[in-house]
């Protein structure tokens, strides 16, 4: 769609451009069309819609669009955490993955608003994400299998001592990205302290 309105105004500009200059001013056609052409395409390259993440231009950063795309495939692995949370049966599986998906939401949700963080969470969205859901997914896989052999009641088990495992890195990746923030929110309290001692 932004493709199309981008294709219309260039289009738009330099016929206007050719038919002022061209049938209007009565300038050579041959120079009209070479002016009109690079008006298309300047354009073109102008109205070309920004790569965000947010409200935030993330052309300005080295590799946007790779940013945006490791984004957009951590949305895509969360659905998933949250719809396996729904098929489990496992009291306790589905509880970890109820709240492994309330942590991964709010790490992508900080991300968003602060994109220039996402590369110190490239081993969450590389590892940590891709490992969870594809736990999750094998393990329905052997829930919808409907055995009671002790492989499976093994697997069962297993599953369930990862998932606490999973909600620790988790936890862990967010308060490594926060970290900065915390540290901000001590120097204000400490420079206020001081402060007060001082008009005191």
């Amino acid at each position: 769609m932004k493709s199309g309105r981008q294709v219309f105004w260039a289009l738009v500009s330099s016929l206007g451009l050719f038919f002022l200059l061209g049938f209007g001013l009565q300038w050579n056609l041959l120079v009209t069309a070479l002016l009109a052409v690079l008006t298309y395409f300047g354009v073109f390259l102008i109205s070309r819609p920004k790569l965000r993440i947010g409200r935030i231009v993330i052309e300005d950063y080295q590799k946007g669009e790779e940013l945006r795309t490791l984004l957009d495939d951590a949305y895509e692995d969360m659905e998933a955490i949250r719809q396996a949370g729904k098929s489990i049966n496992n009291i306790d599986i589905k509880q970890e993955t109820e709240r492994l998906y309330q942590t991964g939401t709010k790490i992508l949700e900080y991300l968003t608003k602060e994109p220039q963080k996402i590369k110190l969470a490239r081993r969450f969205f590389t590892y940590y994400l891709d490992t969870a859901r594809g736990i999750l997914e094998k393990y329905l896989k052997i829930q919808a299998a409907d055995l009671r052999t002790e492989e499976i009641r093994q697997v069962s088990r297993a599953t369930q001592e990862a998932m606490p495992i999973l909600n620790q890195a988790f936890e862990k990746q967010f308060s490594n990205l926060l970290a900065n923030d915390l540290m901000d929110i001590e120097e204000d309290i400490k420079l206020l302290k001081i402060n007060l001692k001082m008009e005191g």
